[in-house]
């Protein structure tokens, strides 16, 4: 099975964040079942980009962030290079989700064409997806564990304090 992992687990798995012990429950099954994890190459701009921004807000430590680091490509997550079929998929589902930026659509693109699933923390991402009749986009809350996991699209960093939702 193809699973395609938002930055937000995968960030779940280094920061302590709400839904980090879901996260790396399903990293560990998605390992033991043999699936292959893959992901945009943004995911790794994102990852760094977020591990930065809790450095900053003395969330996590530059040795933490380092190790973090190393722990999550250790994972060995395929970061797949983008062709113009799919930045064009992905043009066509920043629309369909009414989003500005092609970000969250990247996943999306990139899932689609692999027949897979998406896995993402953004429950607002995966209802309207899900709304849309894609059942292949799956929340991290959605076993029912936690009704109340995450219900914003992006980290929050404010006032030094990391906030998973905001």
């Amino acid at each position: 099975m193809n699973i395609v992992i938002d930055a937000n687990i995968a960030l779940a798995l280094v920061v302590p964040l709400p839904y980090s012990s879901l996260a790396a429950q399903r990293v560990k099954v998605w390992k033991e079942t043999e699936a292959k994890i893959l992901a945009p190459v943004l995911w790794g701009y994102e990852i760094v980009s977020e591990l930065r921004k809790a450095l900053v807000a003395q969330a996590i430590s530059p040795a933490g962030a380092s190790a973090g680091l190393q722990m999550l490509w250790a994972l060995n997550i395929e970061q797949v290079m983008p062709t113009l079929a799919l930045h064009q998929s992905a043009l066509r589902w920043a629309e369909r989700l009414g989003q500005r930026v092609v970000y969250d659509a990247s996943y999306l693109a990139l899932t689609e064409v692999l027949r897979g699933e998406f896995w993402t923390a953004d429950q607002p991402l995966a209802r309207n997806a899900q709304q849309m009749g894609e059942v292949w986009v799956r929340w991290i809350g959605e076993d029912g564990s936690r009704t109340e996991i995450c219900n914003c699209s992006a980290f929050s960093w404010k006032c030094g304090k990391i906030r998973a939702c905001v």
